[in-house]
């Protein structure tokens, strides 16, 4: 049988757990959980760390939406769909999208639809854009986007 772990004990292990990585309230609040803390501790302690700055919403959301777009290329559309089981304040999360630079979404977009594009190029043209604008969809820009990228591409008839 596990030893019953104290709240002090908890509260360290935590404080490494946190110190790993960026981690959410949520994460956070579900390992204690496990640990077999009751409720109140576990509210207890997320509070405590979370006023030693060990845990932020805004920074999670805010590092979680850079890495996601610079390392993945996700979208905001897809972003905003993984994020939502941390449980986040609807606030922090739309700061955090707010974040990425417009210039640099477009032109992430825009890259991504010329390889996309190049790529098929011994497809028929309508297969060819069909696929490249699924391709964006699924990557999780905003069809306005990829259909302005897509008529840019067109235009330059690559």
């Amino acid at each position: 049988m596990a030893r019953k772990l104290g709240i002090k004990e908890a509260k360290q292990r935590a404080g490494r757990f946190c110190a790993f990585r960026e981690r959410s309230p949520n994460e956070l609040f579900e390992k204690l959980q496990s640990w077999g803390l009751p409720e109140e501790q576990v509210a207890q302690v997320v509070a405590e760390l979370s006023k030693e700055g060990f845990v932020d919403e805004q920074r999670f959301a805010n590092a979680y939406c850079n890495d996601k777009f610079q390392f993945n290329s996700w979208g905001k559309q897809k972003i905003r769909a993984h994020i939502y089981p941390h449980k986040l304040s609807e606030e922090a999360i739309t700061n955090a999208l707010n974040r990425i630079d417009p210039k640099v979404y477009e032109g992430r977009l825009l890259e991504l639809a010329k390889a996309k594009w190049v790529k098929l190029e011994k497809e028929e043209f309508m297969k060819r854009k069909q696929k490249t604008v699924a391709y964006l969809a699924q990557k999780g820009f905003e069809m306005d986007l990829i259909w302005s990228a897509i008529h840019k591409l067109d235009a330059e008839r690559l």
